[in-house]
């Protein structure tokens, strides 16, 4: 079981509206930004990995150059940002955020 006592709860924080997305592509198949170094960053790749879901990962410690492109995404700084082939963003999800999402996803 994967346990989301490290997360924060996204709940009670305000959503950020998203930027400019207009120079940036919706991805064919989920993104993950994010860094190893994040403990949310690795829980919410251990949740798709366990519900073996292929995604792009995009390690923002490697390529520091792509963190404005997540930020453009979701007008937000934090990581992880999961972003979806529907256009759809969740950022530091919970791990039932995540669930939900994937389960309206079909994932």
């Amino acid at each position: 079981m994967i346990s989301d006592s490290i997360a924060i709860d996204v709940l009670a924080a305000p959503r950020a509206t998203a930027g400019d997305t207009s120079s940036i592509a919706r991805p064919q198949q989920l993104t993950v930004y994010g860094a190893e170094w994040c403990r949310d960053c690795r829980r919410s790749k251990a949740v798709l990995d366990v519900r073996r879901v292929k995604y792009v990962y995009v390690d923002l410690a490697a390529d520091p150059t792509r963190a404005d492109e997540a930020e453009a995404l979701t007008g937000r700084k934090t990581i992880p940002v999961l972003v979806f082939p529907d256009g759809e963003q969740l950022v530091e999800p919970t791990n039932a955020e995540l669930c939900a999402k994937l389960d309206r996803a079909g994932l």
